[in-house]
């Protein structure tokens, strides 16, 4: 991508402060969206542009989603309050947002015109030197996009053969070109039909990875793509959906339904394969003969984006998908063979005659009042219902009460957020439930009965923003292995140690903290292996050093508590740890650096009460990933102070690959990176100092910036983000923040 990075940069990154936009246009399979996103990330991440985002379009535009999308990225108190605005109101509040600022947004996949004479009236022209990419596969839309800025549009070839060969091999051979001679001449035949797209040669060579290297064999896989290469009228590759159809028929029988199954999600929706795994085994598509059912799951997962069938777009730090999608083509592709096997149902706004006699599994993507058939559709076939899935707000939901689905394993409502008590009130029926997620902002209470599921696997109720409590029952569900509540929901106090098949809990609340540490306690002797929870809650559960939890790996404390327990120090596999302190000291350093597991850890610190901490070779030697946040409490110190100096001795942290500083002006002195000892990073390969600009002075930011840049030259092959936040807050000088100083401490003294 090197070439084509370089040369889409230049058509945005020149002298000119105008809006540009600049458009990538081709067809499917070259290689847009990989483009734009390799761009985003080279200049969009910088420090050049103080509003960044990065959105999809899709065949058919819903405008509040994108535009709403657009201001989780650029503005996250907006988007907090967005939830009601309709399309008028966004669009004036992004451009409002957006007016002063220099922006960089990616709009991926337009389809029409119109759809981006729509999304266009978001963005301001501020003559602030602000840049847009827009990706589309219609030349038409190429010249709509290029002709309001004067820019010009980026026009997409398929790869070269030398290109087109390094990547064949590449995924075969894992080298550019090792291709034995008696392979050479059908080598040749395979990319022909391929014609330099990307997709079609990634996808072919992940094919033939998994097979033998005879030359019969690739000869029979080469004949099975027809003559190509020929385009559509659309500039598509024909052969494409060949290659695709080839690649899905030599799946395992498993994979092959797990793939299926992606067809209940929208286009271009970001999949969190978390929850995808837990479906996949609510819906029983894997065998327990195979192993634990969560590292099958991951398996599938690896084995999909293996064989190019969906793309990874968020990779977590232990190198496992976070979050997948799967290409318009591949899309296509199993919603065709889907309504073929009649496997899954989906409406998604689009032309719907009728509706098969038996709905196996239903995907709502739009609201219910599109589909005056919809009810009815459930209503009929409800005794062979497996599955049904909802996605983004329905705003009309159907008049039926959830009862009776007797095959019904999956049933997530997230998009029916107007669901009220009366229509779960019968949840008790769907004996045959393994997988429920709820979301509602009217579900005050959930019936007793919920406790008759007692095959319910996944419990995720974390956007019930009215439920207070769970009723005492959710103790009898014995199988359940996951479960989600809101911060404000509170558990039951009591029944908790008989959940013995529990390895997930998120919560914060409880009646009864203390009986319930002891619950938890018990039921840490068991499965439970990641807990998220906080408060008087947390303290409780590691106050004592003698309570073990000997499988958990995975421990989030929010919102913060008082210090680091003490407890923490038995917690001997605990791999990754998230918490919160209101103060840290010496002591609370050497707890954490006493877990001999740890890999990951994110630090939010509110107060340190000793300004020097040194972090010796005496632990953290497993520590790759290491987040430390200390912004202070907002408020300036009523007394003097050097600001904190954290310092990292040789040998301390031999394994870290990745650092993540968000740090305050105000709180850290200006030697702070100075006496970091940066040097002794020798396995560093990221690095991201993100300073908070609320009520710092401008020279002190700028000091620290200057600083950091000298203490991290060592590592030439570190990558190094350095950025600002809430700028808005920031003081031009000295002298305006310490007349400030005094004015806060005037209101403290009064």
């Amino acid at each position: 991508m090197d070439g084509r990075v370089k040369q889409v940069t230049a058509l945005l990154m020149d002298e000119s402060m105008e809006l540009k936009v600049v458009p990538i246009v081709g067809s499917g399979g070259l290689g847009k969206t990989t483009l734009a996103m390799e761009v985003y990330r080279k200049i969009g991440l910088g420090g050049d542009f103080q509003c960044r985002g990065f959105v999809s379009v899709s065949r058919t535009l819903d405008l509040e989603k994108l535009l709403k999308d657009i201001l989780s990225q650029i503005d996250k108190d907006a988007y907090e309050n967005c939830k009601r605005w309709e399309k008028e109101q966004l669009i004036r509040e992004t451009k409002q947002i957006l007016i002063g600022k220099r922006y960089f947004i990616v709009i991926d996949d337009v389809w029409k015109e119109q759809d981006w004479k729509l999304v266009k009236a978001a963005f301001p022209e501020n003559n602030n030197g602000s840049r847009i990419i827009a990706t589309t596969h219609i030349t038409g839309v190429a010249n709509q996009c290029y002709s309001n800025s004067g820019g010009q549009p980026y026009q997409m070839v398929p790869l070269d053969d030398a290109s087109s060969r390094k990547l064949f091999f590449k995924r075969i051979f894992s080298s550019d070109d090792p291709c034995p001679s008696k392979l050479e001449e059908v080598s040749t035949g395979i990319l022909r039909k391929c014609g330099g797209l990307p997709l079609a040669i990634s996808t072919f060579a992940s094919l033939l990875a998994n097979k033998t290297h005879k030359k019969d064999e690739w000869e029979r896989l080469q004949d099975s793509i027809g003559t190509g290469p020929s385009f559509d009228n659309d500039g598509n590759l024909k052969e494409m959906n060949d290659i695709l159809l080839l690649s899905y028929w030599d799946l395992p029988h498993h994979l092959k339904t797990c793939l299926l199954y992606l067809c209940i999600y929208p286009e271009d929706y970001k999949i969190e394969c978390r929850e995808l795994k837990w479906k996949w085994m609510g819906e029983g598509f894997l065998d327990r003969r195979w192993g634990r059912l969560d590292e099958v799951a991951e398996n599938c997962i690896n084995e999909l984006v293996n064989r190019n069938m969906i793309q990874p777009t968020d990779i977590d730090d232990d190198g496992t998908v976070k979050y997948c999608r799967v290409h318009d083509m591949v899309l296509d592709l199993i919603i065709s063979l889907s309504d073929e096997e009649n496997f899954a149902t989906v409406l998604n706004g689009r032309v719907c005659n009728s509706f098969p006699n038996n709905i196996r599994r239903l995907s709502v993507q739009v609201s219910g009042k599109e589909h005056n058939g919809t009810n009815r559709a459930i209503t009929e076939t409800k005794l062979h219902l497996r599955s049904l899935t909802t996605f983004w707000q329905v705003q009309q939901v159907p008049p039926l009460v959830l009862v009776d689905f007797h095959a019904l394993r999956v049933l997530d409502l997230e998009g029916f957020f107007y669901l009220e008590n009366k229509h779960v009130k019968h949840i008790g029926s769907l004996r045959r439930l393994r997988y429920l997620r709820i979301r509602s902002k009217k579900i005050t209470e959930l019936p007793g009965e919920i406790g008759k599921l007692q095959h319910l696997q996944t419990l995720d109720l974390r956007h019930c923003y009215s439920l207070l409590r769970l009723p005492p029952t959710v103790a009898q569900l014995w199988k359940l292995v996951r479960l989600f509540v809101r911060h404000e929901t509170q558990l039951p106090p009591s029944g908790f140690r008989s959940l013995e098949a529990l390895e997930e809990l998120d919560f914060q609340k409880t009646d009864d903290p203390v009986r319930f540490a002891e619950e938890v306690n018990e039921l840490g002797k068991c499965n439970l292996c990641c807990l998220r929870t906080g408060g008087e809650t947390a303290e409780r559960l590691f106050c004592n050093p003698c309570w073990t939890y000997p499988s958990l790996q995975v421990l989030e404390i929010w919102p913060h508590i008082g210090t680091v327990p003490r407890g923490m120090a038995s917690l001997k596999n605990l791999v990754k740890l998230c918490i919160r302190v209101k103060e840290f000291d010496k002591e609370g350093l050497q707890i954490l650096m006493g877990i001999p597991s740890l890999g990951h850890l994110q630090l939010w610190v509110t107060e340190v009460i000793e300004e020097k901490l040194t972090v010796g070779s005496n632990g953290f030697k497993l520590l790759k990933v290491l987040q430390f946040n200390y912004t202070g409490d907002s408020v300036f110190l009523l007394k003097p102070t050097n600001g904190l100096r954290l310092t990292f001795e040789p040998d301390a942290v031999p394994a870290l690959r990745q650092l993540r500083l968000v740090l305050s002006p105000m709180w850290v002195g200006s030697d702070f990176f100075a006496y970091l000892g940066a040097e002794h990073f020798s396995g560093l390969a990221h690095l991201e100092v993100e300073f908070d600009c609320y009520r710092a002075a401008l020279g002190r930011v700028e000091a620290l910036e200057s600083s950091i840049k000298k203490a991290i030259n060592l590592h030439s092959d570190c990558e190094m983000r350095v950025h600002r936040i809430h700028e808005h807050g920031m003081f031009k000088d000295e002298k305006e923040w310490e007349e400030a100083v005094v004015e806060d401490r005037k209101r403290v003294e009064k």
